[in-house]
């Protein structure tokens, strides 16, 4: 008897708590322009999403020890974005919204669809914001000339953007050059201009120094338009300054402004990936580690030409990834991140180079399909020793 009291005290509790508060308790304020909305009483879904990845971690890797690393190979795969299988790494497509390009550009996006973002968006605002180090696939020798090294070296990890660690990211003006250069296309102006320097306050010419030879220079956004002169070359007193050929005007010293246009997600075609295949003598398996990460755009659409943007250090990436939830057709609700995906490697990849002789990629030798097959056979390669290991 007091068992049933109890229970339809409960149900009547129940009821009036149900009737009491109508619609649910916990409610979602979007954010539309940095102000927040009313409380509308709406939840988009079944249940406010707010703790899940908040709680998420990556899996640390396994430990290795060095005497357990008995064989290994390094390859270098590309992921293809027009395959189907690799859609989840390209869709989708964010708006960026590009503002005070000739300035001081932001990457902006207002919404994400269903609150998923692009891979590339992933890194790019990581990066704009601090949060990921890039590393840049070749280093400019002469910033004012335009003239990059030939030697590719970002999948080493050796040219990383300009950081001072005692500013922040947005305030730390190299930083913010260096990886707009990564995520970025830069638009030299044909305009020619001349160069000012701000002295007591007055917006002076500056002209070529006797001795010198004119020649163009090309600052980025416009930064170094306004700047201290240069004593070696450089001069505002124009009775000092070289003359222009058939007059007797002084040579000014000319620039050319090149703005950043930020790449858009859907530009990006493909992703290129550094990594380690080993057999762990402990686990007695083959285990692979990714350890750098590529996006890949075409720099030019006649040629079909390809540039790579900038290199990511993989285990750094996955703090990152684990916060972004990564469309799933078998599952909507958005339970895996981009981290999961990337260690289940549930994407299609294609080797065009491995760790040779001759450090030599794979088209070197092999076109069209002949390629594919290679890139197989170095798979297969991979898989035969782990088989052999247990073939007694």
């Amino acid at each position: 008897m007091k068992t049933l009291i109890k229970a339809l005290f409960l149900i009547v509790t129940i009821n009036i708590t149900s009737q009491g508060n109508v619609g649910p308790s916990n409610v979602i304020i979007p954010n539309v322009n940095g102000s927040p909305q009313p409380q509308s009483g709406v939840v988009d879904g079944v249940y406010e999403k707010k703790d899940v990845l908040a709680k998420k971690r990556s899996i640390p890797y396994e430990f290795v020890r060095e005497s357990d690393y008995v064989w290994g190979k390094r390859t270098w795969s590309y992921i293809d974005l027009r395959e189907k299988i690799n859609y989840p790494l390209y869709f989708p497509h964010e708006i960026i919204d590009q503002k005070n390009q000739a300035s001081k550009p932001e990457l902006v996006t207002e919404f994400a669809a269903q609150g998923r973002y692009s891979l590339y968006y992933i890194l790019a605002n990581a990066m704009k914001k601090g949060q990921l180090m890039g590393y840049a696939n070749n280093i400019e020798a002469d910033l004012s000339k335009g003239i990059l090294t030939p030697k590719d070296g970002g999948d080493a990890f050796i040219f990383p953007a300009r950081r001072d660690y005692s500013k922040s990211a947005q305030s730390d003006g190299n930083y913010q050059s260096d990886i707009g250069e990564m995520i970025g296309i830069s638009i030299t102006d044909p305009d020619k201009n001349e160069k000012m320097a701000m002295i007591n306050g007055i917006a002076t010419p500056i002209y070529v120094l006797l001795g010198s030879s004119p020649e163009i220079k090309v600052y980025l956004n416009g930064d170094a338009m306004i700047e201290t002169v240069d004593p070696q070359t450089e001069t505002t007193d124009p009775t000092l300054a070289e003359i222009i050929p058939g007059t007797s005007d002084p040579y000014p010293v000319e620039y050319r402004v090149r703005n950043q246009k930020y790449v858009d997600p859907k530009q990006v075609v493909k992703y290129l990936l550094k990594e380690d295949w080993y057999f762990d003598r402990n686990l007695s398996k083959i285990e692979v580690r990714t350890i750098g990460l590529a996006p890949v755009i075409y720099e030019d659409s006649n040629s079909m030409k390809e540039k790579i943007l900038f290199w990511v250090y993989f285990p750094h990436v996955r703090d990152i990834l684990k916060n972004y939830y990564v469309y799933d057709n078998k599952n909507t609700v958005g339970g895996n991140t981009f981290d999961h995906l990337f260690m289940t490697r549930k994407f299609n990849a294609v080797i065009y180079k491995e760790s040779n002789l001759t450090d030599g990629v794979i088209r070197d030798f092999r076109f069209g399909v002949d390629a594919l097959y290679e890139s197989e056979k170095v798979k297969n390669t991979i898989r035969t020793f782990e088989h052999d290991v247990w073939n007694f």
